[in-house]
């Protein structure tokens, strides 16, 4: 019987030791990630339209209590709580005003991020400011050219960008989202609207972090005076007469003064790559017939501007990637071998375009 309860007493000691082990495991892990919780990605606007739009972010860890703060002044006295735990967070906003002003501010347990900015999308009526770019991807540098090209974008204060694709080196590994993001402060005040690149490679962050209208290939939207239509020129879909018959369709039902299409591949290049015939027999003749007035691309790193039937092609690949030789040809109006972004502000009645390298200098405008 002594045996029996000396053997008890043991087995139940070393229970109550490994019970207080774990628990004291458990206390110090959750104090521990408490105090490391950071906003690793945004807060950044997405899907801006006329009176709604998201606000995205992301933490290190799943975080319990997140809000959007919201409104027209810096105090965002509007706020929206997110119902589910996670470390991805993503809010709507809904019964927005159009063409406004909105600042705001993310919330996740005891952080809070700093105030930013956002606009909804603006009536016909009314002027816009936008950047167009591409190429980012900064895995060669470090990122230290992308960050410089991002920076000056920042200073242009513009309501939204159009990223003509290869945001990183390869669209499956998370931690170049991250970079992305993080050299990227214009993003914040800034909502980028994307198309697929090569390097995207279909990688599942790409539709996670950008919340795009349709079915997240291929999509078009309004904003002031003009018609945006982005599209995927992979592979994938650049035979897929889903995407062409889109095209015809949304094409014929505009009715806004200015149309402008963006997507990776360049139907005219004189860069490394060169140009993607194939684009010019499938989409093309489409942009002569439906008057599109500019057609943004990336793909070869450099600056090229050309013109084919009244429709203006530019190349915007110098947006941090390693730059490449180019050259001229028939179509070629101007081309040079620089980082940069292009800047365009628009009306009802004129649209002003120019191409700016990140010192400010302005290395190529027109006017239509």
């Amino acid at each position: 019987m002594e045996s029996k309860d000396f053997l008890l007493s043991i087995f139940c000691t070393i229970l109550l030791l490994n019970i207080s082990l774990i628990s004291s495991n458990v206390v110090s892990e959750n104090e521990k990630t408490g105090q490391e919780i950071s906003i690793t990605i945004g807060p950044y606007p997405q899907n801006t339209d006329l009176d709604s739009a998201y606000i995205i972010w992301q933490t290190n860890i799943t975080t319990v209590n997140n809000s959007v703060h919201f409104g027209f002044n810096p105090d965002c006295d509007n706020i929206i709580y997110e119902n589910i735990n996670a470390e991805f967070h993503k809010i709507e906003l809904d019964e927005l005003k159009p063409s406004t002003r909105y600042y705001y501010k993310v919330t996740s347990d005891e952080i809070e991020s700093d105030v930013y900015m956002f606009h909804t999308s603006f009536e016909e009526n009314e002027s816009i400011k936008f950047i167009a770019y591409g190429d980012t991807r900064g895995v060669w540098d470090n990122w230290r050219n992308a960050a410089i090209v991002a920076q000056a974008i920042e200073k242009e204060q513009a309501y939204f960008a159009l990223h003509t694709g290869d945001f990183v080196k390869n669209g499956l590994i998370n931690s170049q989202w991250v970079d992305f993001f993080s050299i990227s402060n214009f993003a914040h005040n800034c909502t980028i609207y994307p198309v697929l690149g090569n390097h995207e490679n279909y990688g599942e962050s790409y539709f996670q972090y950008f919340t795009i209208p349709g079915n997240g290939y291929w999509y078009s939207f309004d904003n002031g005076p003009i018609h945006f239509i982005g599209l995927d020129s992979n592979i994938k879909n650049l035979y897929n007469p889903y995407q062409i018959f889109w095209l015809f369709k949304d094409m014929m039902s505009n009715d806004k003064p200015y149309i402008i299409v963006f997507f990776h591949h360049p139907p005219y290049s004189s860069g490394n790559h060169g140009s993607t015939n194939l684009i010019r027999l499938l989409w093309v003749p489409l942009f002569s017939i439906f008057n599109v007035d500019i057609v943004f691309n990336g793909h070869d790193h450099d600056y090229e501007r050309g013109k084919v039937n009244d429709v203006n092609f530019i190349v915007t690949g110098g947006g941090g990637a390693p730059l490449y030789n180019v050259e001229e040809n028939w179509w070629t109006i101007y081309s040079e071998k620089t980082h940069h972004y292009c800047l365009i502000t628009a009306n009802q009645s004129q649209l002003n375009f120019q191409a700016i390298k990140p010192d400010g200098s302005i290395i190529d405008s027109f006017i239509i």
